[in-house]
């Protein structure tokens, strides 16, 4: 049988290609419907990205409050009292990928929390707070370091007698009076640590 020749300025489609262009097409609708592909979308989180970031591209540390109710720096209601108690981390979610790695074999890596002050000895008047965390390895020990009220809020090393206080091994507990040295700044600050938070009970326990 002679195979059907198609006229001149005529495109000729055979009835199982169209079937298949047909097929093809409805997949890959399919696809992107179940997949949630939106080029629309993906603009917008793109450019709204970009307009944060012009804004401000590291936000203060003092701008955004917090309802924490342990949280010294930057809830507004909470007192100037300095937690020095184990506070056990909290695990909000199972890690689908398995058992975690890369874990203490000596305690848990306590929270930082404002444990009190710093005051510029020399120079313009300066307050800066005084983060810390006790090392449990070590009680006597702690970890410090301080905020900048400049340069974007960056976190600044704290040394005390030559010895860093943000290592991981820390430095003496600091005690109001004493006396630290502050990198970016250059100078010494006078230490005023907070009150000693008491403990408290559950009474419905």
């Amino acid at each position: 049988m002679a195979r059907r020749k198609c006229p001149p300025g005529v495109i000729c489609i055979e009835n199982v290609t169209i079937t298949f262009l047909i097929c093809a097409l409805g997949l890959i609708g399919l696809f992107f419907y179940y997949s949630g592909f939106s080029p629309n979308q993906s603009t917008v989180i793109v450019n709204r990205d970009i307009i944060s970031q012009g804004n401000e591209a590291f936000p203060r540390w003092n701008v955004t409050n917090t309802d924490a109710p342990r949280d010294v720096l930057m809830n507004p209601y909470s007192p100037p009292l300095k937690l020095d108690r184990f506070m056990p981390p909290v695990r909000t979610a199972i890690d689908p990928r398995g058992v975690p790695i890369n874990v203490r074999t000596q305690g848990f890596d306590d929270a930082y929390r404002q444990v009190g002050l710093l005051t510029r000895l020399n120079g313009k008047e300066t307050i800066l707070p005084l983060m810390g965390r006790p090392l449990h390895t070590n009680r006597n020990k702690w970890q410090y370091y301080t905020i900048s009220d400049q340069h974007q809020g960056i976190k600044l090393p704290v040394s005390r007698n030559g010895r860093s206080c943000t290592n991981e091994y820390g430095c003496d507990d600091l005690y109001n009076g004493d006396t630290i040295y502050v990198e970016g700044y250059k100078d010494a600050f006078k230490v005023t640590t907070y009150e000693n938070a008491l403990p408290r009970y559950i009474p419905y326990l």
